[in-house]
């Protein structure tokens, strides 16, 4: 039996390639920080459970100061969760900031503290996956 080798760290290239940082563009969004392509939708696992899959958050306002601790609960998350506030525009590309603080509760329920925003505004929320996947987006409003 022979055995193939994939070229495995291709297809790792590929994957983060789209989340590079890109350089900022004010026509995207007031005030956001570099943004993060990626393809949205939600991804699959190999035991066929939907990865980042977001059902509700709680609250779903804050100050525009950001602070505020965000509930997020939904199926599929994971150790590696990360949690995005922004938007994402028509040509897949993300643009808004990171939660730099995210605690996964379970694969159900992951807490993040909402970064600040310039200006009051409805922003979506997005879990993103390991496989750098964005999941469905929920809103969240910044409040002066």
């Amino acid at each position: 039996m022979t055995r193939t080798r994939r070229p495995s760290g291709l297809l790792l290239a590929a994957v983060f390639l789209c989340i590079l940082p890109l350089g900022q563009s004010a026509a995207r969004a007031e005030g956001a920080e570099p943004g993060r392509c990626a393809v949205g939708g939600v991804s699959g696992s190999p035991d066929g459970v939907p990865q980042g899959q977001l059902v509700a958050l709680q609250p779903d306002a804050g100050p525009r100061s950001g602070g505020t601790q965000v509930t997020l609960t939904g199926a599929g998350l994971s150790s590696s969760t990360r949690v995005f506030f922004g938007t994402v525009g028509a040509d897949g590309c993300f643009t808004g900031r990171e939660s730099s603080e995210v605690v996964v509760l379970s694969d159900t329920a992951v807490v993040a503290v909402a970064p600040p925003w310039p200006t009051a505004a409805i922003v979506s929320v997005y879990a993103g996956t390991e496989c750098g996947r964005l999941s469905n987006p929920l809103s969240y409003t910044y409040l002066d």
